[in-house]
């Protein structure tokens, strides 16, 4: 009877050795993006996918040390029942740009009222109020909580207009200028906060690999 169980606990232990190295093969030969989302349209499990992580916007242990490997490097965290392979599909350099700004909204003011109040915020900020109090008081956006702090944020993750603006190297630190999203009546005060900054980028295939 022992000896049965000892069998059986070799051949669990070998088959589950021979799935890890396929799997590690199967890993190895993807190599881009496309491959990785090929390759998890193959295979079962909702958990499998693919994962951006960001220096600044990313902070936990994983993420740095994922960050800190090498394009094309894999990563296997061990848990109880189960194995999760990591594997980095790209590194990237990417620029990034970071402001605050206060925003009105065109469809609850008239154009009129906006261009005589925006001229009124700035004086204000002039004089020495804070621009994270004058978002507080006057910005019509959820992003008034933390006042007005736009947060990291590259090409194509906002409006055309606004990155046209904010984009450009014409502005100093600590510069107020207005932004018009005349497309969506959205209207702008914005303060330049941050230097551009090259910030890493990794993608990276997330693959769970059962026990069981």
């Amino acid at each position: 009877m022992q000896k049965h169980i000892l069998l059986i606990l070799i051949m669990s232990l070998s088959f589950g050795v021979s799935a890890q190295k396929r799997l590690q093969n199967e890993l190895d030969s993807v190599t881009t993006v496309e491959k990785a989302q090929r390759f998890i349209n193959s295979i079962d499990g909702r958990k499998n996918k693919i994962i951006t992580f960001n220096e600044e916007k990313h902070k936990t242990k994983l993420s740095q040390e994922l960050l800190n490997l090498p394009n094309g490097a894999h990563k296997v965290v061990r848990k109880e029942g189960e194995n999760i392979h990591y594997k980095v599909l790209e590194k990237n350099e990417i620029i990034y740009y970071r402001v605050s700004y206060i925003y009105l909204d065109g469809k609850q003011f008239s154009i009129s009222s906006i261009e005589k109040l925006r001229p009124q915020i700035i004086e204000k900020h002039k004089r020495g109020i804070p621009f994270k109090d004058l978002a507080i008081q006057y910005s019509m956006d959820s992003n008034k909580t933390r006042g007005g702090d736009s947060g990291w944020f590259t090409y194509g993750e906002m409006l055309p207009e606004f990155e046209q603006q904010v984009m450009n190297d014409k502005h100093q630190i600590d510069d107020l200028f207005t932004v018009n999203v005349e497309s969506n009546q959205w209207y702008y005060v914005v303060k330049k906060t941050h230097e551009k900054k090259n910030i890493t980028e990794i993608k990276v295939l997330k693959v769970v690999e059962s026990k069981r």
